[in-house]
């Protein structure tokens, strides 16, 4: 990008006071009252041509004021042995005439699954009372069984049940009840649902982490036995008032700062005071007002070449 940005003689520091919008329960974002050293250390503005802009891939976002939920990440896997099985029987006694299910097949409420020759009366129908996946068969056509011999095994797969593993840093966060977004490498554009049930009392000495059993929703039966999840854990907090993306903030010799749109081929680099940082997303406690535009992306170009100006290069 050599060449792209034309930085402008330092004239005078533009007036950053001003207060932002208020909300109850939150203290107001404003940019600095009066020049301090991270201002004094930054240019007045920095200029790009729209043409340049567009090149190099800057990206605007006018930030707004809102509550972001709070949230950590873990890994786990969907495990077998953690759904609840059904075992169906028989029902009567006599000959097994005809196996409809066969293994790995979904059922549903009232399914046929086999049907029983007694020995003298009508047929007798061995049906499921619930939906889910045939994950065992015990029997076969011809076999002689009663009432009470174990045809079928069925597990149900809505909600299924995840266990993720908890970081032991992220252990104090974690609760049941929580709600969970879900992500598979299946499914990338697909985000499932789920819930915290449980948490388990003990932690693992090698790994550091603690195991958490998620009912995920899965209605459509997508998700699949061994999977590998992907989850974001909402804590039930929330940043109250202004975040931006991690990559927006830069470091300068003075502190973290962004660089704010001021006119159509100008910005202006503003210092901030940076808070909480969870999943990509800065919690900015001062600086920046809702409603400015601050660059989320490639602003590590405007500050490259921005220095390369400070240092008198062309």
């Amino acid at each position: 990008m050599k060449n792209l940005i034309n930085l402008l003689t330092v004239t005078a520091l533009l007036g950053l006071s001003g207060c932002g919008e208020k909300t109850p329960g939150a203290a107001a974002e404003k940019p600095p009252a009066e020049a301090t050293e991270a201002t004094a250390a930054l240019p007045d503005r920095v200029e790009v041509s729209a043409e340049a802009q567009k090149e190099s891939g800057i990206k605007i976002e006018v930030v707004r004021r809102g509550s972001v939920p709070e949230t950590f990440q873990a890994m786990g896997r969907v495990m077998q042995d953690a759904q609840k099985p059904h075992h169906i029987m028989a029902g009567g006694t006599g000959r097994l005439e005809t196996v409809s299910a066969v293994l790995g097949q979904t059922v549903n409420p009232g399914e046929v699954l086999a049907v029983i020759k007694p020995t003298a009366g009508a047929s007798v129908n061995a049906t499921t009372p619930h939906k889910g996946i045939v994950t065992a068969v015990h029997a076969s056509e011809g076999d002689q069984v009663n009432e009470m011999t174990f045809l079928f095994t069925l597990t149900e797969v809505d909600p299924l049940w995840g266990v993720l593993d908890i970081p032991e840093r992220s252990l104090s966060s974690v609760k049941t009840g929580q709600k969970v977004d879900i992500k598979t490498a299946a499914y990338p554009g697909e985000t499932f649902k789920g819930t915290v049930a449980f948490v388990s009392p003990e932690i693992d000495n090698v790994s550091r982490t603690v195991k958490a059993r998620v009912a995920i929703e899965n209605p459509s039966g997508q998700l699949k036995f061994g999977m590998f999840l992907d989850a974001t854990v909402r804590t039930g907090a929330y940043f109250q008032g202004v975040a931006v993306p991690a990559g927006a903030v830069q470091n300068g010799p003075a502190g973290p700062f962004v660089f704010i749109k001021s006119g159509k081929t100008e910005f202006t680099p503003r210092p901030v005071e940076i808070g909480r940082e969870k999943d990509g997303l800065l919690e900015v406690k001062n600086g920046v007002r809702a409603g400015e535009s601050v660059v989320i992306i490639n602003a590590y170009l405007l500050k490259s070449e921005m220095m390369k100006s400070q240092m008198g290069e062309d």
